[in-house]
């Protein structure tokens, strides 16, 4: 079950993407009346999804960078290091418990293609501004 967590397997991959480190651990969210699920965050070059462990299987969650408006972390004495990723105003993501160097890795990775995707954006949406006026 461990290695079809962190598996983007059955997911149809767009183009050129390619597939960053993951994070395994505890993704906090509301479901059902539960908050804590034990999961794996993969980034890509274009998106990250969220995969977590459920009764029947994995249920993955693809989040597109553009919608992603912060990430932020921190160190907990008792927990451990903690990602939260931000959607809109709110904290709609928390990993705990991930070790310093997975996090290192996938931060790199993430801030990297994030900026790259979201540089795109605006450069065509500049270029089409320009056009129109």
């Amino acid at each position: 079950m461990h290695s079809k967590l962190k598996s983007l397997g059955d997911v149809e991959l767009r183009g050129n993407e390619v597939i960053g480190p993951e994070l395994v651990g505890t993704i906090e969210y509301e479901k059902n009346g539960c908050h804590s699920f034990y999961g794996a965050i993969i980034p890509t070059t274009e998106r990250i999804f969220v995969n977590i462990r459920s009764e029947d299987g994995i249920d993955r969650h693809p989040v597109e960078y553009k919608d992603i408006t912060g990430i932020s972390t921190e160190n907990l004495l008792m927990v451990g290091n903690i990602i939260h990723i931000w959607i809109g105003r709110e904290i709609k993501i928390s990993m705990k418990s991930v070790s310093d160097g997975k996090l290192d890795k996938f931060l790199s990775f993430l801030y990297k293609y994030r900026s790259r995707q979201l540089r795109l954006d605006s450069d065509a949406t500049m270029k089409s501004t320009q056009k129109a006026g």
